[in-house]
Protein backbone atom coordinates (compact mmCIF):
# COMPACT_ATOMS: atom_id res chain seq x y z
CA UNK A 1 0.00 0.00 0.00
CA UNK A 2 1.59 3.11 -0.63
CA UNK A 3 0.40 7.05 -1.09
CA UNK A 4 -0.33 8.96 -4.08
CA UNK A 5 -1.03 12.79 -3.78
CA UNK A 6 -2.12 12.31 -7.83
CA UNK A 7 -4.13 9.37 -7.85
CA UNK A 8 -6.39 7.21 -6.05
CA UNK A 9 -6.12 3.21 -5.69
CA UNK A 10 -6.89 1.34 -8.77
CA UNK A 11 -10.38 1.04 -8.83
CA UNK A 12 -10.64 5.18 -9.04
CA UNK A 13 -11.93 6.11 -12.88
CA UNK A 14 -9.95 7.76 -14.91
CA UNK A 15 -11.22 10.85 -17.19
CA UNK A 16 -13.80 10.95 -18.80
CA UNK A 17 -13.72 12.06 -22.35
CA UNK A 18 -15.53 15.46 -23.06
CA UNK A 19 -16.73 14.43 -26.07
CA UNK A 20 -17.07 11.71 -28.93
CA UNK A 21 -14.16 13.31 -30.82
CA UNK A 22 -12.17 12.56 -27.46
CA UNK A 23 -12.59 8.53 -27.67
CA UNK A 24 -11.12 5.95 -29.38
CA UNK A 25 -13.17 4.45 -32.23
CA UNK A 26 -14.50 0.90 -31.37
CA UNK A 27 -15.31 -1.63 -33.37
CA UNK A 28 -18.55 -3.05 -33.50
CA UNK A 29 -18.88 -5.90 -30.62
CA UNK A 30 -16.05 -4.63 -28.83
CA UNK A 31 -15.68 -2.91 -25.71
CA UNK A 32 -15.10 0.84 -26.17
CA UNK A 33 -12.25 2.35 -24.70
CA UNK A 34 -11.59 5.80 -23.89
CA UNK A 35 -8.16 8.62 -23.56
CA UNK A 36 -7.82 11.12 -20.69
CA UNK A 37 -8.92 13.98 -22.40
CA UNK A 38 -9.96 15.92 -19.09
CA UNK A 39 -9.82 16.41 -15.21
CA UNK A 40 -12.96 15.94 -14.27
CA UNK A 41 -14.15 12.93 -12.56
CA UNK A 42 -17.15 10.61 -12.67
CA UNK A 43 -18.33 11.80 -9.10
CA UNK A 44 -21.02 9.53 -9.26
CA UNK A 45 -18.97 6.53 -8.80
CA UNK A 46 -17.29 8.35 -6.16
CA UNK A 47 -20.37 9.63 -4.40
CA UNK A 48 -22.16 6.08 -4.60
CA UNK A 49 -18.91 4.27 -3.27
CA UNK A 50 -18.78 7.08 -0.39
CA UNK A 51 -22.49 6.20 0.88
CA UNK A 52 -21.89 2.45 0.54
CA UNK A 53 -18.85 2.49 2.54
CA UNK A 54 -20.92 4.47 5.62
CA UNK A 55 -23.06 2.13 5.40
CA UNK A 56 -20.41 -0.43 5.69
CA UNK A 57 -18.29 1.44 8.68
CA UNK A 58 -21.41 2.84 10.96
CA UNK A 59 -24.14 4.35 9.06
CA UNK A 60 -26.74 1.71 10.07
CA UNK A 61 -25.83 2.73 13.88
CA UNK A 62 -27.03 5.89 13.49
CA UNK A 63 -30.27 4.37 11.66
CA UNK A 64 -30.75 2.05 14.93
CA UNK A 65 -30.36 5.12 17.36
CA UNK A 66 -32.87 6.93 15.37
CA UNK A 67 -35.81 3.82 15.44
CA UNK A 68 -34.85 4.05 19.41
CA UNK A 69 -35.80 7.63 19.78
CA UNK A 70 -39.16 6.61 18.13
CA UNK A 71 -40.00 3.28 19.03
CA UNK A 72 -43.40 4.36 18.17
CA UNK A 73 -42.91 5.06 14.81
CA UNK A 74 -44.15 2.59 12.35
CA UNK A 75 -41.74 4.42 9.45
CA UNK A 76 -38.65 4.20 11.51
CA UNK A 77 -39.36 0.53 12.20
CA UNK A 78 -39.84 -0.28 8.92
CA UNK A 79 -37.01 1.46 7.84
CA UNK A 80 -34.58 -0.78 10.52
CA UNK A 81 -35.43 -3.73 9.29
CA UNK A 82 -33.94 -2.86 6.20
CA UNK A 83 -30.79 -2.52 8.12
CA UNK A 84 -30.47 -5.64 9.22
CA UNK A 85 -29.05 -8.88 7.23
CA UNK A 86 -31.35 -11.50 6.80
CA UNK A 87 -31.01 -14.53 8.43
CA UNK A 88 -30.59 -17.04 5.77
CA UNK A 89 -33.13 -16.84 2.68
CA UNK A 90 -33.99 -12.59 1.24
CA UNK A 91 -32.81 -9.47 1.31
CA UNK A 92 -32.51 -6.20 2.80
CA UNK A 93 -30.58 -3.06 2.20
CA UNK A 94 -28.23 -3.72 4.78
CA UNK A 95 -27.36 -7.56 2.48
CA UNK A 96 -26.42 -4.96 -0.45
CA UNK A 97 -23.68 -3.01 0.97
CA UNK A 98 -20.77 -5.82 -0.03
CA UNK A 99 -22.05 -6.60 -3.11
CA UNK A 100 -22.37 -3.11 -4.10
CA UNK A 101 -18.75 -2.23 -3.56
CA UNK A 102 -17.46 -5.08 -5.69
CA UNK A 103 -20.09 -4.06 -8.69
CA UNK A 104 -18.52 -0.24 -8.28
CA UNK A 105 -15.09 -1.73 -8.29
CA UNK A 106 -15.94 -3.63 -11.79
CA UNK A 107 -17.45 -0.24 -13.07
CA UNK A 108 -14.42 1.33 -11.97
CA UNK A 109 -12.11 -0.89 -13.88
CA UNK A 110 -13.83 0.45 -17.34
CA UNK A 111 -11.91 3.29 -16.67
CA UNK A 112 -9.01 2.25 -14.95
CA UNK A 113 -8.09 -0.18 -17.44
CA UNK A 114 -9.09 1.42 -20.81
CA UNK A 115 -6.30 1.14 -23.43
CA UNK A 116 -4.54 -1.27 -20.95
CA UNK A 117 -5.55 -4.81 -23.17
CA UNK A 118 -4.19 -3.48 -26.65
CA UNK A 119 -0.45 -4.01 -26.17
CA UNK A 120 0.70 -7.49 -24.53
CA UNK A 121 3.23 -5.60 -22.33
CA UNK A 122 0.71 -3.22 -21.22
CA UNK A 123 -1.81 -5.49 -20.34
CA UNK A 124 0.92 -8.11 -18.96
CA UNK A 125 1.95 -5.00 -16.68
CA UNK A 126 -1.74 -4.16 -15.60
CA UNK A 127 -2.84 -8.38 -15.11
CA UNK A 128 0.50 -8.49 -12.52
CA UNK A 129 -0.61 -5.01 -10.89
CA UNK A 130 -4.01 -6.57 -10.16
CA UNK A 131 -2.19 -9.88 -9.03
CA UNK A 132 -0.26 -7.77 -6.39
CA UNK A 133 -2.98 -5.76 -5.20
CA UNK A 134 -5.04 -9.23 -4.61
CA UNK A 135 -2.02 -9.74 -2.37
CA UNK A 136 -2.04 -6.93 -0.48
CA UNK A 137 -5.36 -7.20 0.17
CA UNK A 138 -5.50 -10.63 1.36
CA UNK A 139 -2.69 -9.77 3.88
CA UNK A 140 -4.65 -6.79 5.41
CA UNK A 141 -8.32 -9.24 5.20
CA UNK A 142 -5.81 -11.19 7.53
CA UNK A 143 -5.02 -8.24 9.86
CA UNK A 144 -9.09 -6.95 9.76
CA UNK A 145 -10.11 -10.15 10.80
CA UNK A 146 -8.46 -10.26 13.64
CA UNK A 147 -5.64 -10.68 16.18
CA UNK A 148 -2.36 -12.24 13.68
CA UNK A 149 -1.35 -15.83 15.00
CA UNK A 150 0.50 -18.58 14.29
CA UNK A 151 -2.44 -20.82 15.01
CA UNK A 152 -4.07 -21.87 11.51
CA UNK A 153 -7.35 -22.85 13.45
CA UNK A 154 -7.88 -19.39 15.05
CA UNK A 155 -7.56 -17.53 11.99
CA UNK A 156 -10.43 -16.84 9.64
CA UNK A 157 -8.48 -16.41 6.36
CA UNK A 158 -11.40 -15.31 4.16
CA UNK A 159 -12.38 -11.98 4.28
CA UNK A 160 -14.25 -8.79 2.74
CA UNK A 161 -10.86 -7.15 1.68
CA UNK A 162 -9.74 -10.78 0.24
CA UNK A 163 -13.15 -11.20 -1.80
CA UNK A 164 -13.08 -7.62 -3.14
CA UNK A 165 -8.86 -8.64 -4.11
CA UNK A 166 -9.59 -12.03 -5.67
CA UNK A 167 -12.69 -10.34 -7.83
CA UNK A 168 -10.47 -7.38 -8.90
CA UNK A 169 -7.62 -9.42 -10.20
CA UNK A 170 -9.73 -12.43 -11.73
CA UNK A 171 -12.47 -10.19 -12.93
CA UNK A 172 -9.74 -7.80 -14.14
CA UNK A 173 -7.84 -10.61 -16.02
CA UNK A 174 -10.89 -11.36 -17.61
CA UNK A 175 -11.49 -8.07 -18.89
CA UNK A 176 -8.12 -7.17 -20.08
CA UNK A 177 -8.14 -10.64 -22.38
CA UNK A 178 -11.96 -10.34 -23.36
CA UNK A 179 -13.02 -7.04 -25.53
CA UNK A 180 -16.14 -8.06 -26.73
CA UNK A 181 -19.31 -7.27 -25.28
CA UNK A 182 -21.19 -10.34 -25.72
CA UNK A 183 -18.85 -12.84 -25.01
CA UNK A 184 -18.22 -10.81 -21.81
CA UNK A 185 -21.71 -11.34 -21.23
CA UNK A 186 -21.85 -15.10 -22.02
CA UNK A 187 -19.33 -15.25 -19.44
CA UNK A 188 -21.30 -13.67 -16.79
CA UNK A 189 -23.60 -16.07 -17.69
CA UNK A 190 -21.48 -19.18 -17.57
CA UNK A 191 -19.84 -18.33 -13.84
CA UNK A 192 -23.85 -17.98 -12.51
CA UNK A 193 -25.13 -20.73 -14.65
CA UNK A 194 -22.52 -22.64 -12.94
CA UNK A 195 -23.36 -21.79 -9.84
CA UNK A 196 -26.72 -22.65 -10.32
CA UNK A 197 -25.71 -25.84 -11.01
CA UNK A 198 -23.91 -26.63 -8.56
CA UNK A 199 -26.22 -25.62 -5.83
CA UNK A 200 -28.99 -27.21 -7.53
CA UNK A 201 -26.95 -31.03 -8.23
CA UNK A 202 -25.33 -30.90 -4.59
CA UNK A 203 -26.95 -30.47 -1.38
CA UNK A 204 -29.17 -27.96 -0.53
CA UNK A 205 -30.05 -24.56 0.34
CA UNK A 206 -30.01 -25.03 4.34
CA UNK A 207 -27.07 -23.67 5.93
CA UNK A 208 -25.20 -26.69 6.57
CA UNK A 209 -26.06 -28.51 3.29
CA UNK A 210 -25.42 -26.57 0.75
CA UNK A 211 -22.55 -26.88 -1.35
CA UNK A 212 -20.87 -23.56 -0.21
CA UNK A 213 -20.61 -25.24 3.34
CA UNK A 214 -19.27 -28.30 2.10
CA UNK A 215 -15.96 -27.02 -0.20
CA UNK A 216 -15.47 -24.53 2.08
CA UNK A 217 -15.28 -27.15 5.32
CA UNK A 218 -12.93 -29.14 3.30
CA UNK A 219 -11.08 -26.43 1.22
CA UNK A 220 -11.07 -23.10 3.54
CA UNK A 221 -8.61 -23.17 6.10
CA UNK A 222 -8.75 -21.57 9.48
CA UNK A 223 -11.82 -20.58 11.26
CA UNK A 224 -15.29 -20.58 9.08
CA UNK A 225 -17.16 -16.98 10.24
CA UNK A 226 -20.73 -19.08 10.25
CA UNK A 227 -19.74 -22.41 10.90
CA UNK A 228 -20.91 -24.14 8.15
CA UNK A 229 -20.12 -21.76 5.42
CA UNK A 230 -18.30 -18.31 4.69
CA UNK A 231 -20.27 -15.39 3.01
CA UNK A 232 -16.76 -14.47 1.76
CA UNK A 233 -16.26 -18.44 1.11
CA UNK A 234 -14.65 -19.53 -2.05
CA UNK A 235 -17.94 -20.17 -3.91
CA UNK A 236 -19.19 -17.19 -2.84
CA UNK A 237 -16.03 -15.47 -4.52
CA UNK A 238 -16.65 -16.96 -7.76
CA UNK A 239 -20.35 -15.39 -7.66
CA UNK A 240 -19.06 -12.21 -6.94
CA UNK A 241 -16.19 -12.05 -9.43
CA UNK A 242 -19.54 -12.27 -12.34
CA UNK A 243 -21.36 -9.31 -10.29
CA UNK A 244 -17.50 -7.65 -10.76
CA UNK A 245 -18.25 -8.12 -14.35
CA UNK A 246 -21.94 -7.06 -14.39
CA UNK A 247 -20.43 -3.67 -12.75
CA UNK A 248 -17.81 -3.62 -15.66
CA UNK A 249 -20.25 -3.39 -18.05
CA UNK A 250 -21.94 -0.76 -16.21
CA UNK A 251 -19.32 1.08 -16.29
CA UNK A 252 -18.76 0.24 -20.03
CA UNK A 253 -22.11 1.77 -20.79
CA UNK A 254 -21.69 5.19 -18.78
CA UNK A 255 -18.28 5.89 -21.03
CA UNK A 256 -19.56 5.16 -24.21
CA UNK A 257 -20.00 7.88 -26.33
CA UNK A 258 -22.60 6.06 -28.76
CA UNK A 259 -25.86 7.22 -26.94
CA UNK A 260 -26.06 10.69 -25.27
CA UNK A 261 -26.05 10.64 -21.21
CA UNK A 262 -29.55 10.82 -20.89
CA UNK A 263 -30.15 7.62 -23.13
CA UNK A 264 -27.14 6.06 -21.30
CA UNK A 265 -29.32 6.78 -17.54
CA UNK A 266 -32.39 5.22 -19.37
CA UNK A 267 -30.40 2.23 -20.62
CA UNK A 268 -28.78 1.51 -17.14
CA UNK A 269 -31.73 2.10 -15.20
CA UNK A 270 -33.87 -0.30 -17.50
CA UNK A 271 -31.24 -2.82 -17.83
CA UNK A 272 -31.13 -3.28 -13.87
CA UNK A 273 -34.63 -3.47 -13.43
CA UNK A 274 -34.51 -6.54 -15.51
CA UNK A 275 -31.84 -8.16 -13.90
CA UNK A 276 -33.95 -7.37 -10.27
CA UNK A 277 -36.84 -8.64 -12.12
CA UNK A 278 -35.75 -11.86 -13.34
CA UNK A 279 -34.51 -12.64 -9.86
CA UNK A 280 -37.97 -11.91 -8.62
CA UNK A 281 -39.68 -14.21 -10.83
CA UNK A 282 -37.27 -16.88 -10.24
CA UNK A 283 -36.63 -16.87 -6.44
CA UNK A 284 -39.40 -18.72 -5.77
CA UNK A 285 -38.07 -21.88 -7.16
CA UNK A 286 -34.33 -20.27 -6.51
CA UNK A 287 -33.83 -18.80 -3.34
CA UNK A 288 -32.38 -15.53 -2.78
CA UNK A 289 -29.38 -16.14 0.02
CA UNK A 290 -26.90 -13.99 0.36
CA UNK A 291 -24.86 -15.96 2.23
CA UNK A 292 -24.07 -18.18 0.00
CA UNK A 293 -24.43 -15.87 -3.18
CA UNK A 294 -27.28 -17.36 -5.07
CA UNK A 295 -27.61 -16.46 -9.02
CA UNK A 296 -30.50 -14.92 -7.87
CA UNK A 297 -29.18 -12.83 -4.74
CA UNK A 298 -26.13 -11.91 -7.46
CA UNK A 299 -29.21 -10.92 -9.94
CA UNK A 300 -30.99 -8.66 -7.34
CA UNK A 301 -27.54 -7.46 -6.26
CA UNK A 302 -26.70 -6.07 -9.39
CA UNK A 303 -30.06 -5.03 -10.23
CA UNK A 304 -30.61 -2.64 -7.42
CA UNK A 305 -26.62 -1.66 -8.23
CA UNK A 306 -26.90 -0.95 -11.52
CA UNK A 307 -30.18 1.39 -10.70
CA UNK A 308 -28.38 3.38 -7.88
CA UNK A 309 -25.42 4.45 -10.22
CA UNK A 310 -27.88 5.13 -13.19
CA UNK A 311 -29.47 7.51 -10.43
CA UNK A 312 -26.54 9.04 -9.01
CA UNK A 313 -25.23 9.58 -12.68
CA UNK A 314 -28.38 11.11 -13.59
CA UNK A 315 -28.24 13.45 -10.84
CA UNK A 316 -24.61 14.45 -10.05
CA UNK A 317 -23.21 13.84 -13.69
CA UNK A 318 -26.04 14.72 -15.93
CA UNK A 319 -28.36 17.85 -13.99
CA UNK A 320 -25.10 18.63 -12.25
CA UNK A 321 -26.69 18.43 -8.65
CA UNK A 322 -23.40 18.13 -7.05
CA UNK A 323 -22.94 20.24 -3.86
CA UNK A 324 -25.16 17.71 -1.45
CA UNK A 325 -22.72 14.80 -2.65
CA UNK A 326 -19.31 15.97 -1.89
CA UNK A 327 -19.51 14.59 1.71
CA UNK A 328 -20.37 11.15 0.04
CA UNK A 329 -17.24 11.79 -2.67
CA UNK A 330 -14.41 12.55 0.34
CA UNK A 331 -15.53 9.11 1.49
CA UNK A 332 -15.43 7.20 -1.59
CA UNK A 333 -12.08 8.60 -2.93
CA UNK A 334 -10.49 6.77 0.27
CA UNK A 335 -12.77 4.03 0.47
CA UNK A 336 -10.76 0.83 1.10
CA UNK A 337 -8.56 3.37 3.73
CA UNK A 338 -12.22 4.57 5.41
CA UNK A 339 -12.92 0.18 5.95
CA UNK A 340 -9.35 -0.46 7.29
CA UNK A 341 -9.18 2.51 9.60
CA UNK A 342 -12.44 1.61 11.25
CA UNK A 343 -11.94 -1.49 11.54
CA UNK A 344 -8.36 -1.77 13.18
CA UNK A 345 -8.30 1.52 15.05
CA UNK A 346 -10.52 1.85 18.03
CA UNK A 347 -12.38 5.09 16.77
CA UNK A 348 -15.18 4.10 19.03
CA UNK A 349 -12.44 4.81 22.59
CA UNK A 350 -11.37 8.00 20.52
CA UNK A 351 -15.03 8.67 19.80
CA UNK A 352 -16.16 8.47 23.81
CA UNK A 353 -12.82 9.90 24.83
CA UNK A 354 -14.24 12.93 23.21
CA UNK A 355 -17.60 13.27 23.23
CA UNK A 356 -18.85 11.12 25.63
CA UNK A 357 -19.27 14.37 28.56
CA UNK A 358 -21.45 15.88 26.14
CA UNK A 359 -23.70 12.56 25.62
CA UNK A 360 -24.00 12.79 29.45
CA UNK A 361 -26.02 15.56 29.21
CA UNK A 362 -28.67 13.99 27.17
CA UNK A 363 -31.27 11.32 28.07
CA UNK A 364 -29.69 7.58 26.81
CA UNK A 365 -31.68 7.67 23.31
CA UNK A 366 -30.61 10.69 22.38
CA UNK A 367 -27.08 10.07 23.70
CA UNK A 368 -27.12 6.96 21.58
CA UNK A 369 -27.88 9.18 18.56
CA UNK A 370 -25.44 11.91 19.13
CA UNK A 371 -22.68 9.49 19.64
CA UNK A 372 -23.07 7.01 16.22
CA UNK A 373 -23.19 10.42 14.39
CA UNK A 374 -19.45 11.95 16.02
CA UNK A 375 -17.94 8.75 15.28
CA UNK A 376 -19.00 9.03 11.56
CA UNK A 377 -17.98 12.60 12.10
CA UNK A 378 -14.54 11.79 13.30
CA UNK A 379 -14.24 9.54 10.64
CA UNK A 380 -15.45 11.92 7.77
CA UNK A 381 -12.73 14.78 8.89
CA UNK A 382 -10.05 12.26 8.95
CA UNK A 383 -10.90 11.10 5.10
CA UNK A 384 -11.77 15.05 4.50
CA UNK A 385 -8.05 15.86 5.97
CA UNK A 386 -6.68 13.71 3.47
CA UNK A 387 -8.78 14.73 0.99
CA UNK A 388 -7.07 18.61 1.50
CA UNK A 389 -4.15 17.37 1.42
CA UNK A 390 -4.58 15.53 -1.80
CA UNK A 391 -3.59 12.12 0.21
CA UNK A 392 -5.15 8.88 -1.48
CA UNK A 393 -4.10 5.34 -0.50
CA UNK A 394 -3.10 3.35 -3.74
CA UNK A 395 -3.41 -0.09 -3.02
Amino acid sequence: MTLSQTSCNNEEPAPLPESPADANPAEPGTLPSTKPASKQRLQSLDALRGLDMLLIVGLNIVVYALAGIFPNNGFCQLVVTQFLHKQWMGFSLLDLVLPLFVFIAGASMAFSLAGKSTDPATRRKAILHLYRRAAILILLGFLVNGTLTWDVQDMRFASVLGLIGICCAIGGTIILLVRNLPWMIGIIAFILGSIACLQFGFGDFTPGGSINALIDQHCLPGHIAQGHSDPEGILCIVSAIALTLIGYVAGTILKSNVHTPIKRFGLLFLSGAALAGIAFVAKGHYPLIKHIWTATFVFTAGGISIMALSVFYLVIDIWKFRAWSFPLQIVGMNAIFAYIVAKVVDFDAINERIFSGFAAFMPPAWSALFLASTYLLLLWLLLFGMYRKGIFIKV
